[in-house]
């Protein structure tokens, strides 16, 4: 009798986990729920109004063109809406699924294409990146101030996959010769073979130099996979996660659902500049893909990237990493200090927000925004596609505008989206 109800206890325990197990997977949406449950969320609806307000009154004094939100607590979307144009010029009012230049978000999406193959085995963080790049130069400039100047001394340590991988490379690429013409390569490996065999500005691992090191993970993807970058991201997560409408390159035919872009005239009016995310992405020759730059997509389709990060590496039933690594790219990598500014930390692959210290001068930080919450993920590009990926509160929270230099409207959005919160 006793025997039996051992087994029984067993088999019980066995059950209570397994059906945790499963209540824990199922916790983590597959999908965006566009019908959102305001009370269950905690969330204020009422208050949702000043999100409109604050975006609709930057359109009408004409700071920026447009605006599109993607705003989901806990898979559920509580904000998506569009505001002002796709083109000013044309009155062509901005849509949902208007396709934006993303810049330096593409950052994001390669890293984790790296790490896929991180996983696999394929690679340690601390190998030297010499072991697969021969090319990689392990000289330093003796005196980065003095631009003429040929003198080099060797690196303290090697550069790593990690370094690259936390912008602490030292990296900066071939010295430019002042009046010679940037030379075009036509593959990622061609431009890396140059980029790698340049001295370094400091030693690596003791500064944060944004951002040059982009391209050489992105060539290691191509290196360990057999793929070129295009295909390797695009059949390993975009389409597992469901993206559509996201590339490198399009077809003619997307050509009307490309917003256009804007910068400022001297007196502040909004002025039609073209500027594309890496290369003219509707050209005949589309061998060249920058994993720092170049990708262009859907707000809805980088809210799926970003969702996956928050339910640690899983969404649309397909799992693109694992728990433990999402849990390593969270944890700050940089030194102190380190060059990105007072409090800067930077994980693989994302900005996190700094925690709570009591030091006043965490205020100097550029775009530091109180509300958000401590170790948030965020890292947007240079024309104002933002993101903060929140863990605590379950959060997504993306604001798009293709509009340069920064208006500061992002910090002013994320107080809006936190304030609904009860």
């Amino acid at each position: 009798m006793k025997a039996r109800i051992t087994t029984l206890a067993v088999a019980a325990l066995i059950g209570l986990a397994c059906f945790t197990a499963t209540q824990s997977f199922a916790a983590d949406p597959q999908r965006f729920d566009y019908t959102p449950d305001f009370a269950s969320l905690q969330v204020d609806a009422s208050r949702l109004a000043r999100i409109d307000a604050l975006l609709q009154d930057y359109v009408d004094r004409g700071i920026i063109p447009h605006a599109l939100t993607f705003v989901a607590r806990e898979g559920e979307v509580i904000h998506h809406k569009a505001f002002g144009w796709r083109d000013v010029e044309s009155r062509d009012p901005l849509a949902t699924n208007h396709i934006f230049r993303m810049f330096s978000q593409t950052k994001a999406i390669t890293t984790v294409a790296l790490l896929t193959l991180f996983e696999q085995g394929k690679f340690q963080l601390d190998d030297p990146v010499s072991l697969y790049i021969p090319e990689m130069t392990d000289q330093v400039w003796a005196n980065r101030s003095d631009r003429t100047s040929t003198a080099t001394r060797p690196v303290s340590t090697p550069v790593t996959i990690r370094h690259l991988l936390s912008h602490t490379s030292g990296m900066q690429g071939p010295r430019r010769v002042p009046g010679q013409p940037a030379k075009e390569y036509a593959t990622l490996e061609e431009w890396v073979r140059d980029l790698v065999a340049a001295p370094l500005m400091c030693d690596p691992g003791t500064e944060w130099n944004y951002h040059t090191a982009s391209d050489v993970w992105g060539y290691l993807v191509e290196y360990f996979s057999g793929r070129t970058l295009q295909e390797y991201v695009t059949e390993t997560i975009l389409q597992p996660l469901g993206i559509t409408d996201m590339a490198w390159y399009f077809d003619p035919s997307f050509a009307s659902r490309f917003v256009s872009t804007y910068g400022v005239d001297r007196e502040g009016k909004l002025v039609a500049r073209e500027s594309w995310s890496g290369r003219n992405p509707f050209q005949d020759d589309r061998r060249f893909a920058n994993a720092g730059t170049g990708l262009s997509g859907t707000i809805e389709g980088y809210a799926r990237f970003c969702q996956m990060i928050l339910n640690y590496g899983e969404f649309n039933g397909r799992r693109i990493l694992g728990r433990r690594t999402i849990e390593m790219m969270q944890n700050n990598q940089l030194p102190m200090p380190n060059g990105g500014g007072n409090g800067h930390q930077f994980g693989i692959g994302f900005q996190i927000n700094p925690a709570p210290d009591g030091d006043t001068s965490r205020r100097a930080i550029p775009n530091f925004t109180p509300m958000v919450t401590p170790g948030a993920l965020s890292w947007g590009g240079a024309a104002n596609t933002d993101y903060i990926i929140d863990p605590k509160e379950k959060m997504v929270i993306i604001l798009y505008t293709n509009r340069t230099p920064d208006t500061k409207i992002w910090e002013k959005f994320l107080n809006t989206v936190y304030q609904t919160l009860e």
